[in-house]
């Protein structure tokens, strides 16, 4: 969804309003009617139960996806209620119950403790993480450095980090098959690092803090799946979970510190944060909070990006006519010179290429909220500490809202078509005032890299290399994605 301009700015003050207010005035203010006409008698969730005691647990945890979609074909258009062991969640899908959740009401659904909890232990009290005033706060201190126009700025950064990349990438391409997967995962972790840090962290820091984050992103994922297992389950991992996020701190805080000793301005987001001061209190991040942001747009910007580049290459090796019209747009903008901030504009076709492939494979797959107080939602009521599970990858496939949902199609992103759907029938990075903040710096960054890649590659699947969604923290292709690499 696009936030239109002084949105969060009227939302702020609302909300600042209401937390100033007593508690009885928030309370009221928390639960405002509800936007549906709903009766007298609420209307009762259908329950997918499972089995004995467990409920749907196991299938949750080995494959949600198809959860998902079994219980919204057996209930099209309904929340619907989702056993899992001692506690229920319901899912909610149609685009009018979203907007409910993340936009309408969306002050009643935080985001809880239990699921958080781990990816709190990593983040911290991190724009992400917080609630409350600490939210408000951190979010009117970030929000103006991550603007469309201030993402634009740092396209120079950007070009200059890719086409290093790039040059690395060559070097592995000698012709035989390679992981995609690995590969964008690595050339999103130094190019977001780069952005973040640029020369002030070096190659060793650099390949120490991607070890610890492949190991944090693999231990957040387990844990944020096992929260609904009770406290006498162990989880395994726990020393590595542990030691990595020592590592990680060790190295940002280093880098923090060293930059505000040099006193130097280096052009980059870390430079931004320092920077920044909060527009009431005139103040500005002390180092832990630093951490916590900087580890927070790592770990969100190189998931989400890397994922849905490894998801690209697999679509347009898949659909030749839409990789032609591809090519041609980058061919008519570029040519063989490196892009500009103004050539980012005229690439609409690439940008309709990675939306399309945000539809069908959402990388921030689902979202879960907790109702701070009971609510209702069309009728259908929600108590107190109801955790609600909305899944993009779902409400992107309905065939109610998209035509042909399983096809790959760009041109649904044409401008014209805009205004013709729900705005939350799509919103790969959330929506509401709780939006990804991050949301146009990765757009920028994944066209810059598509549009750069095309220009040198031509990147084909081995045939027979199985290619299947799984669900973790973002979504990823099981097997990874096996790919040769021609020369253009």
């Amino acid at each position: 969804m696009e936030i239109k301009e002084g949105y969060f700015k009227q939302q702020q003050t609302k909300q600042q309003q209401t937390l100033k207010n007593s508690d009885t005035a928030r309370k009221h203010q928390i639960n405002h009617p509800s936007i549906f006409d709903s009766s007298l008698t609420p209307k009762t969730c259908p329950v997918i139960h499972g089995y004995p005691f467990v409920g749907v647990l196991p299938e949750l945890l080995h494959n949600p996806l198809r959860l998902f979609q079994r219980a919204v074909k057996k209930h099209p258009g309904e929340l619907v209620a989702l056993k899992l062991g001692p506690i229920q969640a319901h899912l909610v899908t149609y685009p009018d119950h979203v907007q409910h959740v993340l936009n309408d009401n969306w002050q009643n659904f935080g985001k809880g403790e239990i699921m958080w909890k781990p990816i709190r232990q990593v983040m911290g009290k991190s724009l992400m993480t917080s609630q409350g005033e600490s939210w408000f706060r951190s979010r009117r201190l970030m929000q103006p450095m991550f603007t469309a126009k201030q993402a634009n700025a740092l396209t120079e950064l950007l070009v200059k980090i890719i086409a290093s990349e790039l040059a690395r990438f060559e070097k592995v391409t000698d012709g035989g098959a390679i992981d995609m997967e690995n590969e964008m995962a690595l050339l999103t972790q130094n190019v977001i690092l780069g952005v973040l840090f640029s020369s002030s962290i070096d190659r060793f820091r650099t390949e120490t803090l991607a070890k610890a984050l492949k190991v944090l992103v693999r231990e957040v994922s387990r844990r944020v799946f096992l929260c609904v297992l009770p406290k006498q389950f162990s989880i395994p991992g726990e020393r590595a979970f542990r030691n990595a996020i020592q590592t990680t701190d060790n190295t940002i805080l280093t880098i923090i510190r060293a930059r505000r000793q040099s006193g130097l301005n280096y052009g980059d987001l870390l430079e931004r944060l320092l920077q920044a001061r909060d527009e009431e209190s005139k103040t500005g991040m002390n180092d832990q909070q630093l951490r916590d942001e900087s580890i927070t747009l790592f770990l969100a910007g190189n998931e989400t990006t890397s994922t849905t580049l490894t998801w690209v290459w697999y679509l347009l090796d898949k659909h030749p006519e839409v990789e032609g019209k591809l090519r041609a747009e980058i061919d008519a903008v570029i040519g063989k010179r490196q892009p500009t901030c103004v050539d980012v504009a005229k690439l609409q076709y690439t940008k309709m290429v990675i939306q399309e492939a945000m539809r069908l494979y959402p990388p921030g797959w689902f979202l879960a909220r907790v109702a701070q107080e009971d609510d209702v939602i069309d009728g259908y009521a929600l108590k107190a500490g109801t955790t609600v599970l909305l899944c993009p990858y779902i409400t992107h496939r309905l065939l109610k809202l998209w035509d042909r949902p399983e096809v790959f199609d760009p041109e649904r992103f044409a401008p014209e078509h805009f205004t013709q759907r729900h705005s939350y029938s799509y919103f790969p990075f959330g929506g509401g005032p709780r939006y990804c903040i991050g949301k146009h710096l990765a757009l920028l960054t994944t066209q810059l890299t598509v549009a750069m890649m095309v220009q040198k590659y031509r990147l084909r699947c081995v045939p027979g290399h199985p290619v299947e969604a799984l669900p973790g923290i973002t979504l990823r292709p099981r097997y990874g994605l096996r790919m040769t690499v021609e020369p253009v």
